[in-house]
């Protein structure tokens, strides 16, 4: 023990942050200096759930003038008035830095008494805002802005209150992190239908002035995930968004359908160090699916457009274009039990099959087609360049002195040699994919 204590405090520090929890609660009684490091482990996070015990837990370590200087965050929010006042109890603690909301992964419209085929869940848009209102009442009563914030399961629909959207922008401007996993309603009886409810499409057109312009000036790592593809359909423009001290950029689901996606990211190269592409994919084909969603062509249009670029130009881009460029992730993580949070730096690398797809109107249960398919006149088959990728992906990564494995699988997917395939069965727990026919190639 007293060579243990006479060690520098870097190096208690780090081994203690290796001992669990049972034992740190005997470290905390052993002596003064141990009992520091360990009550510093023991309540760096604390998660507050509603109910008695919970609040009372974080009424002691309030009342406790130590404790309530540890680091700790990661509200998990269930609303009711005793939940209301224990999250304002949070601001008692001023060392708090890093943040996560966690909402449930369903989500619905408010029942209007119209459209009451829509599904219907326990956290419908009012209760959302609510719980907003109360954790950015938090959020901007601390002395000291928080640095990272994460929400998982935002619900792809603007918010509406003037009270919340002001505090957003008051406490976005602080923020060096943000992470948004982004929960679109879903059709249970037509998932085909879940891309032509309206809110996720003004979602993603407002979220670059609502969410990402407020935090230009300072963000250094920015994630956004969805339930659904997204990028084109819904659309998300970035024009007029640069963020000059990013140095993460992950990005789940996210279609590229054009050369001013690409060129967005690299117009991060002064800064880009580290790029994750999770589950996403180069839209090669298309339906002019998005004019629908605009008041003056609500008429369904036939006409389609290609898009040439495929994923070994995206790769010599990024090897030519981020000279910083230091971690590349290209491939999938288990979305099985809901989209990944913190899990970009997992991502298993791999050319997976559904890394080309087309967005064709008519088809279900989603627009969104890979796999065998049986193409009309009027479409186009899924580019064949397999070796290309592989070639280009590898050198991109010899590029920045990474490795990859040669093999892995997740569930129903495996992946050998660099290309992913899938057994039969969806290929994951995630609704919007159409792939008519599962066979391993």
């Amino acid at each position: 023990m007293p060579q243990l204590i006479h060690l520098p405090g870097e190096l208690v520090a780090r081994a203690i942050s290796h001992v669990d929890r049972s034992a740190l609660k005997q470290l905390r009684q052993t002596c003064r200096t141990l009992s520091q490091f360990a009550s510093r482990e023991l309540f760096r996070a604390v998660r507050l759930f509603p109910d008695e015990e919970s609040y009372e837990r974080v009424r002691n370590i309030s009342n406790d003038a130590v404790l309530r200087r540890v680091e700790w965050g990661d509200p998990d929010c269930t609303l009711t008035e005793p939940f209301k006042d224990a999250i304002m109890q949070l601001k008692h603690f001023p060392n708090v830095q890093s943040t996560v909301l966690r909402f449930d992964k369903n989500c619905c419209v408010d029942d209007d008494g119209v459209e009451m085929w829509r599904s219907e869940w326990p956290q419908p848009p009012t209760y959302r805002e609510e719980v907003l209102r109360v954790f950015f009442s938090w959020l901007t009563s601390l002395d000291v802005p928080i640095k990272e914030l994460g929400i998982r399961n935002l619900q792809g629909r603007n918010i509406k209150d003037a009270e919340v959207r002001a505090m957003m922008a008051k406490m976005l401007p602080s923020l060096q992190s943000l992470r948004l996993n982004i929960a679109t309603e879903h059709h249970e009886a037509s998932p085909e239908e879940d891309l032509e409810f309206p809110e996720p499409h003004e979602f993603f057109a407002e979220m670059p002035s609502a969410w990402l312009k407020p935090t230009m000036g300072s963000l250094e790592h920015l994630t956004i995930y969805c339930d659904n593809y997204w990028g084109f359909f819904p659309k998300l423009d970035l024009n007029g968004i640069h963020f000059p001290r990013l140095k993460t950029l992950a990005l789940g689901n996210f279609g590229f359908v054009q050369d001013s996606q690409v060129e967005w990211v690299i117009s991060h190269a002064a800064t880009l160090i580290e790029l994750y592409l999770d589950d996403c994919t180069i839209l090669y084909d298309k339906s002019q699916m998005e004019v629908r969603i605009r008041k003056d062509c609500p008429q369904l249009s036939k006409h389609c457009r290609s898009y040439e670029k495929r994923w070994h130009d995206l790769f010599d881009a990024f090897r030519t274009g981020l000279p910083l460029l230091r971690h590349f992730r290209m491939g999938t993580t288990c979305w099985s039990e809901g989209m990944p949070f913190e899990k970009e730096t997992k991502i298993n690398i791999g050319l997976m099959n559904d890394r080309y797809m087309a967005c064709y109107d008519g088809y279900g249960p989603s627009p969104y087609i890979t796999g065998h398919h049986t193409y009309a006149d009027d479409e186009k088959a899924a580019p064949e360049c397999d070796e290309e990728d592989r070639n280009a992906l590898r050198l991109l990564l010899q590029s920045i002195g990474q490795t990859a494995s040669n093999s892995w699988s997740i569930g129903y997917r495996e992946f050998l040699g660099f290309i992913g395939t899938w057994s039969l069965g969806w290929r994951r727990g995630k609704p919007g994919l159409y792939s008519p026919s599962g066979f391993a190639q």
